[in-house]
């Protein structure tokens, strides 16, 4: 691709972004609306001292408007993920995906064979888990305070105290989501 077509299509993906119009656009740049329209259709040739505009008004690095973009898209196959099974009960858990920021995400998917009880221990302070099953049913939650769940149900609850996990059927499969502040 052209450095001009690529600059015109980078230059107008950051301001819908943004949700800037043109005109926005072109004020916090200082630039005229018709230059910038003429730079996003792929006209003209913009000069640095313009495209370094650009980008300080969209608040993006100037690489932003000269590279190549490619979507960000992570896929994970269902047989992927670490596996990690429990030593006291017919549990598995299969890391799906893990966010960090001001906070922690994790999300699995279990599987779980009736009777046995799995007990968890207490996780950090102000952690939370979501139970979400997918297929045969759940007893789940803080020790003592456990509710039973089926498909499409989820329950939530404070993760920083005991809690335990039961499967009511074979075959049962859940998401379980975990939250750390």
């Amino acid at each position: 691709m052209q450095v001009v077509s690529l600059v015109a299509a980078n230059v107008r993906r950051l301001r819908e972004r943004a949700g800037l119009s043109l005109r926005e656009l072109a004020t916090r740049a200082a630039i005229s609306t018709s230059t910038l329209s003429t730079i996003e259709s792929g006209g003209g040739n913009p000069g640095v001292e313009t495209l370094v505009s650009i980008s300080s008004a969209l608040g993006v690095p100037f690489s932003e408007l000269v590279m190549a973009h490619e979507p960000d898209v992570h896929v994970q196959r269902a047989n992927e993920g670490p596996v990690v099974e429990a030593a006291s009960a017919p549990f598995t858990s299969r890391l799906l995906l893990a966010a960090s920021g001001r906070s922690v995400t994790e999300v699995y998917e279990a599987t779980m064979e009736p009777p046995e009880i799995y007990r968890a221990e207490s996780h950090t302070v102000g952690a939370t888990e979501s139970v979400i099953v997918v297929a045969g049913g759940m007893r789940v939650g803080p020790t003592g305070a456990e509710v039973e769940i089926g498909p499409g149900d989820r329950a939530t609850f404070a993760a920083d105290q005991p809690h335990t996990y039961q499967a009511l059927a074979r075959g049962t499969r859940m998401v379980l989501v975990m939250s750390y502040r």
